[in-house]
């Protein structure tokens, strides 16, 4: 932290709120309020010490633009890693921004990586798509259930392969079918088109600025044109991961562990990772991988026999294909199996 800095201004940012603590060198509270979450309306309160001062705020759905209009004008703004920033201080919204700031007077501020503009918008076409995607799969749910409330038998073909919706649209047009089911199955098609639109949107973007990555990932066996979107959304700038270990923590595709003298005991796979949607992607890839005749397709098969677990085995390969794209990714270079499990 530069030492020029008199002043510790601390956010706790809301939708429609955000509450402000400026703090001095030596932790006095010199201004203190709260302000609709509006750059122009926090400028008018805090001018007087921005020009001499370190901004701290929290990760949040409401932070982003904040953020980049504080950063625009050329003012030091970090943003918290939350998760670190638990472990030091308790949850306790009325006193969060004096907190922020006496971590940032203190410089114990965790600092959490902010994803540049381009990043930030993959990202959002990526949780676009993918809940365009699980509301396609409850709809597909709700569908079937219809049928089977109804006892209308259908052919013994996967549920909606180009078979078993012929077999549907037959039944919708003999004329007995509810509304309820017409609407339904409206409702598939149109998720079905936007998703195939937004597929083929996010694949341009990131053909467009990501290029060589873009291809570097699909030379990767199991990750196709929209796999390859995901990891771009999550793990570029490959850079800021030290280590392909580290880049396995932040996917969530390693177990917890715990540390107590000498002896180091092993738990389960967070339910929760930084990036969800990244290791719902690597699951996705190692289930393809799976039904291959490859060395990464043998190496599931047998994981999958010694664990007597499909689970335990897309980890499994989930964990060395984060080991792959690291490589790939840092290297440059496209995948080259021969030296893979």
């Amino acid at each position: 932290m530069k030492n020029n800095m008199k002043y510790f201004i601390g956010l706790d940012v809301h939708k429609k709120k955000t509450t402000y603590v400026v703090l001095d060198k030596i932790g006095n509270t010199l201004l203190e309020g709260e302000t609709a979450t509006l750059y122009s309306e926090l400028f008018e309160r805090l001018k007087t010490y921005l020009k001499s001062s370190v901004i701290g705020l929290e990760a949040c759905t409401s932070y982003y633009t904040l953020y980049q209009s504080f950063l625009k004008n050329n003012y030091n703004i970090k943003v918290a890693n939350t998760i670190q920033l638990r472990q030091l201080i308790a949850k306790n919204d009325r006193l969060d921004a004096k907190r922020l700031a006496e971590v940032l007077r203190l410089g114990t501020f965790p600092t959490s990586y902010i994803p540049d503009e381009k990043i930030q918008r993959i990202r959002s076409l990526v949780q676009v798509r993918h809940s365009l995607m699980e509301e396609k799969v409850r709809c597909n749910t709700r569908i079937q259930a219809f049928l089977d409330r109804n006892g209308v038998v259908m052919p013994p073909h996967k549920a909606f392969s180009k078979k078993w919706r012929n077999a549907l649209m037959q039944y919708m047009g003999s004329g007995l079918v509810s509304m309820e089911l017409r609407h339904e199955y409206d409702h598939f098609v149109f998720l079905e088109k936007k998703t195939e639109q937004l597929d083929q949107e996010l694949q341009g973007y990131a053909h467009k600025n990501w290029k060589k990555e873009y291809q570097l990932l699909q030379s990767i066996t199991g990750i196709g044109p929209v796999i390859a979107c995901y990891a771009i959304a999550h793990i570029l700038p490959i850079e800021r991961f030290q280590s392909n270990r580290k880049l396995r923590r932040y996917a969530g595709v390693v177990p917890t562990s715990k540390q107590s003298g000498n002896k180091v005991s092993r738990g389960r796979i967070p339910k929760t990772s930084s990036r969800k949607l990244l290791r719902w992607s690597l699951i996705q890839a190692a289930n393809t991988i799976g039904k291959t005749d490859t060395n990464l397709g043998r190496y599931y098969r047998r994981k999958k026999k010694q664990k007597k677990n499909a689970g335990i085995a897309k980890i499994a390969v989930a964990s060395s294909l984060i080991d792959i794209l690291y490589k790939v990714l840092t290297t440059k270079q496209p995948y080259n199996p021969k030296n893979t499990k």
